[in-house]
């Protein structure tokens, strides 16, 4: 016999054991496909952040010790980010990556507990990047990808308590199951109901030399400098530079995790999640293990990175 493409014939096998774990309750269920999309989209974040690190960080390192390592790399990696190509691919990855990110906070209950090593590792790179600003120029992360992350995890889970309080007092009945049914979509609904608004008069998405972007129709006239601190957490604030090294505001970035909650509900709450299972295999295997270390690897890869261009070139200097 089989469920969800698992042999589960005999009680000993492997297929066996992974049914018990994923019916059981017991053991954590993941989603390969999910995992493969985020490994991918980790892996171009990275490369991605290896090409910015060759023109905005090594230059800093090769000047601070005199020499001259992997300079001949410096105007490709320029001719890199400034392609059209980058920058629209780039827009595809993270928004995926955000999506992928909604429908996870509906597979766990320990959202709250997602957040805080988030929230912390954020507030060290505000730290870090501070200190780091008087070597490399608008090196500063404000309120970066972490930041937006951390804070999506947390919006996500107040509003499906909050969803879930309301719904546990709607008493029992035909109806009733209706009501709690919807209201499992209520952060998602928030999310959607947000960027509607955002993009009804104070951002526009446009395209400019090829280049799709998010432009700000937001421009804060009068606020003083603390007040345009603030709505830049918010929204995209226009002619107005607050986090120069990395930033992605509450709108529309959270907003569309909570939008991409609506995917886990419709999918990953049915019996719609084992579709791609069979499927699975050694083939994604590299790509997935990737994918289920994100978070790690994307927080660590911020540190390597700048670490072996700075050790390449102390070496380089020995030669």
């Amino acid at each position: 016999m089989e469920i969800g493409g698992i042999d589960v014939k005999r009680p000993g096998n492997a297929g066996y054991k992974t049914m018990v774990r994923r019916y059981s309750g017991r053991g954590s269920e993941r989603f390969w496909e999910l995992d493969f999309v985020r490994g991918i989209c980790v892996m171009l974040m990275v490369f991605d952040h290896i090409m910015y690190s060759l023109y905005g960080v090594l230059p800093s390192i090769n000047s601070l010790l005199g020499t001259d390592f992997l300079s001949w790399m410096q105007k490709y990696a320029v001719q890199y980010w400034t392609w059209d190509v980058r920058n629209n691919v780039r827009l595809v990855v993270i928004s995926t990556f955000f999506i992928l990110c909604g429908i996870s906070c509906t597979l766990t209950r320990g959202n709250v507990r997602r957040f805080i090593p988030l929230a912390l590792v954020a507030a060290g790179i505000t730290c870090v990047t501070s200190a780091l600003d008087g070597f490399i120029y608008d090196s500063t992360v404000n309120f970066g990808v972490l930041h937006m992350l951390a804070t999506s995890i947390l919006l996500f889970a107040v509003l499906d308590e909050a969803a879930q309080a309301i719904g546990s007092m709607l008493g029992k009945g035909r109806r009733s199951r209706i009501a709690r049914e919807a209201l499992r979509y209520f952060p998602a609904a928030v999310g959607v109901v947000w960027l509607v608004w955002l993009f009804n008069g104070y951002a526009e998405f446009v395209q400019i030399q090829g280049k799709w972007q998010i432009v700000s129709l937001f421009g804060a006239e009068g606020a003083s400098h603390t007040e345009k601190v603030i709505c830049s957490i918010l929204l995209y604030v226009r002619n107005f530079s607050f986090s120069p090294g990395d930033y992605f505001p509450i709108l529309p970035w959270s907003a569309l995790v909570l939008a991409g909650s609506a995917i886990g509900r419709c999918i990953y709450h049915t019996s719609a999640k084992y579709t791609f299972s069979r499927l699975n295999g050694a083939w994604n295997a590299p790509v997935c293990k990737i994918g289920r270390h994100a978070a790690i690897i994307y927080i660590l890869h911020m540190l390597v990175v700048p670490l072996y261009m700075a050790l390449g070139a102390c070496v380089s200097m020995l030669f």
